[in-house]
């Protein structure tokens, strides 16, 4: 299966020696899937060490996930001094481009400068553009700052998911899973509740700057296990060697389908007609560069960043579309389910942000529950997956049936919990069963892989939530406007979602006779949204019933 079997993969197994009557025993009974990792075959970096780390990690995903989300939160205040000078939804796209562009090649540069000090090098980076991007004075700016933010934190959590992957047991590593997955959706859930109070009392920059102060607890828990590592991993092998074979085709293959992709879904239905060439032209160059990126790591590349020959095991397709799925579902709905609380109910940032706690509330308890589950009963990551995505499509589906009367209140509010319980169910268990869809000691790869797909479906969530809004918004909008002067005066068409944000409180003051009509549109158009949830998740669930059937073997 490994692509590369001769190499000391990034934290793989190779690392540590098995028995290979072992081998030939698990490969005659099928078992050749990280479960049947024991306690006594891992550790040779101490469980003190790995405790550390654990906890270093946690925090490491957190921050990374708070700082995709968090400029939703600000949108508004941002815009006001900086102007629209791009399309507010570069904020958050530009960071995730350079996030994704460097989960994958983490691994290899790893291996060429040592994994310590790639790690150092993502947390400087990570410190540095926090406290450039925010001190950014314009929108453009801030936009390109982020992306050098968002590519220091695909190093450092890169790191941390590979490591608990590759280095704890099954029983371990299914517990630590739940809690790096509960952190990622408390970070992103929390984007809102932190950046909103921070923006009412006009200190939203500090919603950037505080990643910096975030980034010490991995940077000094994480480290001394990166060093054991880097020890247990060293090879005769010359620098020089390690950086001519690393893959460098590969990763800008990979850094341009990003840009390219990222850039067309965010000029589509925005700044851009889907049918305009400019459109067009970007995704379709983003499609053939991922073409050109499969085939060249297949057939070109001597020490491949990502290994072809997983897309054969059906199992890891089926995680993995399915992680991407769930991602487009948690950080849309955090992302834009304030937005609604904001333009439409005329919430305050922070208002709207605790308006939504019990959604990402229940996701990150039922994602801790889920981890400690797998810990006493590894064969229940299927089922787990099987009830938590019907509960999760179900009650994302009611939620469009929500009235916007302080009498529904409350069923709202359960509806979001019940949908974040079903979320927080699933999304651990499937980035589970897709780190053991694969030989043990490609585990660690796999989970980058794994990772890698989970922010990808985070930067087309938030991408394509908002251009169906934006779509929804033009065709019913459009001809309310035309009725009246003043606004037939604003190009909704041409409008970015902040600056429409900015502009709705003036628009219905003076015109208070459509302000009712135009309220409950756009409402329409926000839970028109959302039923996008159904059909993401409901695919995720009719994949995970391919699963094949394969015995575990647990300590």
């Amino acid at each position: 299966m490994s692509a590369h079997p001769t190499d000391s993969a990034a934290y793989a197994g190779e690392a540590y020696p098995i028995d290979a009557k072992q081998l030939d025993a698990e490969k005659h009974l099928g078992e050749k899937h990280a479960a049947a990792i024991t306690e006594d075959a891992v550790p040779r970096i101490s469980p003190l060490l790995l405790n550390l780390f654990h906890i270093g990690a946690v925090v490491a995903i957190f921050a990374s996930s708070l700082q995709a989300v968090v400029p939703s939160s600000f949108f508004v205040q941002a815009v006001e001094p900086w102007g629209v000078e791009v399309s507010s939804l570069w904020m958050l796209a530009a960071y995730l481009i350079g996030y994704v562009a460097l989960v994958l090649p983490a691994a290899r540069i790893g291996e060429v400068f040592g994994r310590l000090v790639t790690f150092w090098f993502g947390i400087v980076l990570f410190v540095v553009f926090s406290g450039v991007a925010g001190h950014a004075k314009s929108s453009l700016h801030f936009a390109i700052l982020r992306a050098f933010q968002g590519a220091g934190a695909g190093i450092v959590s890169s790191a941390a998911v590979q490591v608990i992957a590759a280095l704890n047991s099954e029983r371990s590593r299914a517990l630590r899973v739940g809690s790096l997955a509960a952190a990622q959706m408390f970070g992103i859930g929390a984007a809102h509740l932190i950046g909103g109070s921070l923006a009412i009392h006009a200190h939203f920059r500090w919603g950037i700057y505080m990643a910096a102060p975030l980034a010490a607890a991995p940077a000094l828990l994480c480290s001394p296990a990166l060093a054991k590592a880097d020890q247990l991993l060293r090879t005769d092998e010359s620098f020089w060697s390690r950086l001519r074979h690393y893959d460098f085709v590969g990763t800008l293959f990979l850094l341009g389908a990003a840009t390219m992709l990222t850039t067309g879904l965010v000029f589509g239905g925005n700044e851009h007609r889907w049918s305009s060439a400019t459109t067009l032209c970007l995704i379709i160059f983003g499609v053939v560069s991922i073409v050109l990126f499969l085939a060249w790591e297949a057939f070109g590349a001597g020490r491949p960043i990502f290994n072809t020959l997983w897309l054969r095991e059906r199992n890891l397709q089926i995680s993995v579309v399915g992680v991407l799925l769930i991602a487009m579902t948690i950080f849309a709905h955090c992302a834009y389910v304030p937005i609604l609380y904001i333009t439409v109910r005329s919430e305050p940032t922070n208002e709207a942000g605790r308006m939504t706690a019990p959604y990402w509330g229940a996701s990150t308890v039922a994602a801790v529950l889920t981890g400690a589950v797998l810990h006493l009963r590894p064969r229940l990551a299927r089922p787990l997956v099987w009830v938590g995505l019907p509960i999760a499509a179900v009650f994302w589906g009611l939620y469009y049936i929500i009235e916007e009367k302080p009498a529904s209140l409350a069923r709202e509010r359960a509806f979001y919990v019940l949908a974040g319980a079903g979320t927080g169910l699933a999304y651990p268990a499937i980035i589970y069963l897709a780190q053991v869809s694969v030989p043990r000691n490609e585990s660690g790869p796999a989970a980058a892989v794994a990772h890698f797909l989970s922010v990808v479906g985070g930067m087309l969530g938030l991408i394509l939530y908002q251009a169906c809004l934006k779509s929804r918004l033009i065709t019913t909008l459009t001809p309310i406007f035309a009725q009246s002067t003043f606004l037939s005066t604003f190009d909704i068409r041409t409008m970015d979602i902040a600056g429409l944000e900015m502009s709705g409180e003036t628009m219905l003051h003076y015109e208070p006779k459509l302000a009712v009509l135009i309220g409950q549109e756009m409402t329409n158009c926000l839970h028109t949204t959302f039923i996008l949830s159904v059909p993401f998740l409901g695919a995720a669930l009719l994949g995970s019933l391919l699963y094949k059937h394969h015995h575990h073997h647990a300590n």
